[in-house]
């Protein structure tokens, strides 16, 4: 019985092993929560076949492999090709340390094997040994892996933990086994090590969370100090529109009055060229939106200032129903995104558009890009150097989106050069 327990709680720890590393591979598809669950009842269920086909060690290998490899497609944002191998690594890494924990333990306590796998005082100190290696192996394998992730900065100090951890029970267990002890005091030692393995895993999962949370809040503090920005530019910008269009519709009209009073072709070619230029000017955005109009126009006048085409149509939706802080967010990071790959191409031009599909409405950004975007699993990744800071903006709206129930998706067309990104918000109204 108690060996069944020991078990379970063996593949409980696992499952959090793999919740550590897998979520330093790739972001997660659900809740923290969920993948907890989630894990334990993969896990478990492996735990379970453990204890009918304890003795078939090749069937225990293969299975764990599985249970690895199904927790991290579902409960993160994988690659199938990536889930397999880091599995691989896993399964091959867990298996090499039970050995080498069970050679260890053998040796120190001048124990048999045979007669270590009948003692469960024995058995829970190679777990608690085998599955702390698993664990610092795991840490050392994604700091390798993944340098470039900007939310994994694990102190060097916290490797220490584990270490001492397992220093200290290797010198008490030989100290034990060569003074004889009762059998209360050994499971004291076994309750000890399984508590010392838990807090191990708590801080580690604290630690990440805390990175997690700390992240999110410097995502909100960098879009409401981005937000708060745009709103003061929009202001100005708006006035100035205001302005510019209140002089151009009272220069048409003096330059209409100085045309039917002139006799000088030359001078009425100069005046038609003027007026021209003028309604340029006076082509301005008029959605229905007034948030919408001063983003377009703000993008409209810079896409002029860096010779890119920038046209538009809002005929179908105008996006109404969108918060004006939400609209800002995520029209404003997409069209950065659009302007600056469209500015590097050699076609030059951005295409926003609006459509309507029952209760639905989207928002279509179509931009020249003549390199393919840096991606992962389908997802965007920064090419700015300072990744922390620059990979927050299609976070953020990924955010904003789940509050509208909505998605974005994008592609991009090698042949025609153009990277094409639809946001689906749905409209309550």
């Amino acid at each position: 019985m108690v060996y069944n327990i020991a078990v379970c709680v063996t593949y409980f720890f696992e499952m959090f092993i793999a919740y550590i590393f897998f979520s330093q591979i790739g972001d997660k598809k659900v809740k923290t929560l969920h993948c907890f669950v989630v894990g334990t009842v993969i896990f478990e269920t492996g735990a379970l076949f453990n204890l009918v086909l304890s003795n078939i060690v090749w069937f225990n290998v293969i299975y764990f492999f599985i249970i690895n490899f199904v927790f991290s497609v579902i409960c993160f944002k994988i690659k199938i090709s990536r889930a397999l191998f880091y599995s691989l690594i896993l399964d091959i890494v867990s298996t090499a340390l039970e050995f080498a924990s069970i050679f260890l333990i053998s040796i120190l306590t001048d124990t048999k094997t045979n007669e270590y796998l009948n003692d469960i005082t024995f058995y829970i100190l190679d777990v608690t040994i085998s599955k702390l290696l698993y664990l610092l192996t795991c840490l050392i394998i994604v700091r390798f892996v993944k340098k470039e992730k900007a939310n994994f900065k694990l102190p060097i100090g916290l490797y220490f933990y584990p270490l001492a951890v397992i220093s200290g029970l290797i010198i008490f267990w030989d100290i034990c086994a060569k003074s004889s002890i009762s059998n209360t005091h050994q499971i004291a030692l076994s309750i000890l090590s399984a508590v010392l393995f838990a807090l191990i895993i708590i801080l580690f999962i604290s630690y990440q969370r805390s990175i997690e949370k700390e992240n999110n809040l410097m995502l909100m503090q960098n879009e409401l100090e981005r937000v708060n920005t745009d709103k003061n530019y929009y202001s100005i910008l708006e006035k100035q529109n205001e302005e510019l269009m209140i002089y151009a519709h009272d220069a048409k009209k003096h330059l209409s009055a100085i045309q039917e009073l002139n006799n000088n072709p030359e001078i009425d070619k100069y005046i038609v060229e003027m007026t021209n230029k003028l309604k340029a000017h006076s082509n301005t955005c008029h959605s229905g939106n007034h948030t919408l109009d001063v983003i377009i126009n703000k993008y409209d006048t810079e896409c002029k200032i860096k010779n890119i085409n920038f046209s538009f149509d809002f005929k179908l939706a105008n996006l109404k129903m969108v918060d004006d802080y939400d609209l800002v967010t995520v029209i404003s990071n997409l069209l950065d995104n659009a302007l600056e790959a469209s500015v590097k191409s050699d076609k030059r031009y951005i295409k926003v558009k609006t459509n309507k599909v029952n209760t639905y409405d989207s928002l279509i950004i179509t931009n020249s890009c003549d390199l393919p975007p840096d991606a992962d699993n389908n997802e965007l990744r920064t090419t700015k150097k300072d990744k922390k800071v620059h990979g927050l903006g299609i976070k953020s709206v990924l955010k904003t989106l789940k509050k509208y129930d909505g998605d974005l998706e994008w592609e991009y067309n090698d042949k025609s050069k153009e990277f094409i990104t639809t946001v689906i918000f749905l409209n309550k109204r």
